[in-house]
């Protein structure tokens, strides 16, 4: 019986090993199975409007709509609690990361939203037009030199990092002091096995996708389960100084 005594499925949604399990733990793992269902809940939801109605899927996934406004609103909500976190933390190389990190995700926030070009109204200057063949008050869109920034920096090597932070990165934390001393140091919230699951799982399922639109929901689920990580991490005592 022991084995079993030692299995917890709850654990699953809680961020920290070998928590106990008590009323915040119970919440906590209510919460994480709300929102991670809320975001596979959405992906579900596209793989079906694509092969059912490709009308209702790109509207679903246009410009300033549904997917592209949540998208907005997780990279916002991480910069806030970044900006939260911050002077809480403990050491000057932590709070220097949350503020950095806060600065990161609102500027990301500002960018899928082009800075609210199109909300408020406001036209894109003559040259930045030049060199942004979508017309649209950012940085990401821009082709220099006949190199799209988009596909290069916020394409292949965002997603390149992101697999390094959800794969990667929690198993040399696991398996290396050197590592681990440098994450608990600047307070890196690592990603759960769950969390990192879950997302390889629903970005692998949106590869069924054949349409460009896909990215909107990629983009989705990358900063939906990046906001996860920071809010449930799976090193909470580093990530929450003074609680264990």
């Amino acid at each position: 019986m022991e084995p079993i005594k030692k299995f917890r499925p709850l654990s699953l949604f809680v961020p920290a090993v070998g928590e106990h399990i008590g009323p915040a733990a119970s919440t906590t793992a209510l919460l994480a199975a709300f929102l991670y269902t809320f975001t596979a809940v959405h992906v579900v939801a596209g793989i079906a409007f694509y092969f059912q109605d490709k009308n209702l899927f790109y509207s679903y996934l246009t410009e300033d709509g549904y997917i592209e406004y949540f998208t907005s609103f997780f990279l916002l909500a991480t910069s806030l609690y970044c900006l939260y976190k911050a002077p809480r933390m403990n050491g000057k190389w932590a709070k220097a990361f949350y503020y950095a990190a806060a600065a990161v995700f609102f500027f990301g926030f500002g960018e899928e939203i082009s800075w609210g070009q199109r909300i408020l109204g406001f036209g894109v200057p003559e040259e930045l037009e030049k060199i942004n063949p979508q017309s649209e008050f950012n940085l990401h869109n821009i082709h220099l030199n006949g190199v799209n920034l988009n596909k290069l920096i916020f394409g292949k090597m965002l997603y390149l990092g992101v697999f390094v932070y959800f794969l990667a990165f929690p198993m040399l934390y696991r398996r290396r002091q050197w590592f681990r001393q440098v994450v608990d140091k600047i307070g890196l919230p690592l990603p759960t096995s769950l969390q990192t699951l879950l997302y390889v799982l629903l970005f692998c399922s949106l590869l069924l996708i054949d349409d460009g639109k896909k990215w909107e929901l990629q983009e989705f689920v990358l900063v939906s389960f990046i906001f996860y990580a920071f809010l449930m991490p799976y090193n909470r005592s580093t990530s929450y100084p003074g609680q264990v």
